[in-house]
């Protein structure tokens, strides 16, 4: 009777004795991890590294939306006033072109474009000008 007995303990014994090797490989394993220093310090600064490239992205991504937003704003400013400027270009345009229709259809001035005054006289006038001058200068310095 005691080797009936003695198997399902034996069995008992070989099964408990699998399960205290795997746990004892487990907590092996799980002491020369935390024995590799090197290793975990290196999983540290990748996960460091990681983390950091992700805040920049994220705050890459912030500014280039506020950046988008401020050329908005600025890019209707400036429609804005280029809308005015040229409003204020049409009315200045306008208001020569009519000045000008006015002064072709003055019959004043279109009298005095008939009779022009001769370019012999207005040289004449400019040469005795000058001649006055270049007079007075030397009169002067004697």
């Amino acid at each position: 009777m005691t080797t009936v007995a003695a198997r399902p303990d034996a069995q008992e014994l070989r099964a408990e004795i699998a399960r205290t090797r795997a746990a004892l490989g487990e907590t092996v394993e799980a002491l020369a991890a935390k024995a590799d220093v090197k290793a975990r310090v290196s999983a540290h600064l990748k996960q460091k590294a990681n983390d950091v490239r992700g805040r920049a992205r994220d705050r890459v991504r912030a500014l280039a939306g506020q950046a988008q937003a401020r050329a908005g704003v600025v890019a209707g400013r400036v429609r804005a006033q280029a809308s005015h400027a040229a409003g204020e270009v049409a009315g200045r345009a306008g208001r020569a072109a009519g000045t000008v229709n006015a002064a072709v259809h003055d019959p004043a001035l279109r009298a005095k474009l008939r009779r022009p005054v001769p370019m012999a006289a207005v040289g004449t006038a400019a040469a005795a000008t000058a001649a006055v001058a270049v007079f007075a200068l030397r009169t002067r310095r004697r």
